[in-house]
């Protein structure tokens, strides 16, 4: 097991590392010059980077109001087509998800399998993983964002 301060140590380096990785991308789907705080334009919506327990990436739907949210989580549904041509097979959808701090979310989310983040000779893959969902899941914004945008409205 890791300390905190070697955690936080290595949560930097890889960020650090990614950053500059992904600066050759620029988002098509107005998520803003960083990848790892996508700006969704929606209050509520998040595109989360996984890094424990296991390496993904997720869109939590943390709407306060329960109708609201499963009004949201059903269009993505609706869109799964548009989403799963972008990131593939093994995209996982929860209509009811629990965060670590109890709040309940609905989570769409895809894993890289037998991954593990603090393995920095894993983070060349890990890297290129997140660099091919993270563009495509801004591809998929890019295309479906402004239907979920209008629901949220």
């Amino acid at each position: 097991m890791f300390s905190r301060e070697e955690k936080k140590s290595l949560n930097t380096a890889f960020f650090n590392q990614f950053v500059r990785h992904m600066s050759r991308h620029h988002s098509k789907g107005g998520g803003g010059g960083r990848w790892e705080s996508y700006k969704t334009g929606v209050k509520g919506l998040y595109f989360r980077m996984l890094t424990a327990p296991v390496v993904g990436i997720a869109i939590d739907i943390q709407q306060k109001d329960p109708e609201i949210r499963a009004l949201l989580y059903d269009q993505f549904v609706e869109l799964r087509r548009l989403l799963e041509a972008e990131w593939g097979d093994g995209v996982n959808y929860e209509q009811s998800h629990y965060l670590e701090s109890g709040l309940e979310v609905s989570r769409i989310s895809i894993t890289l399998e037998n991954a593990y983040f603090y393995d920095k000779e894993q983070w060349p893959k890990i890297i290129a993983w997140y660099e091919e969902k993270l563009v495509g899941l801004d591809a998929f914004w890019d295309t479906a964002g402004d239907i979920v945008k209008g629901l949220a409205r």
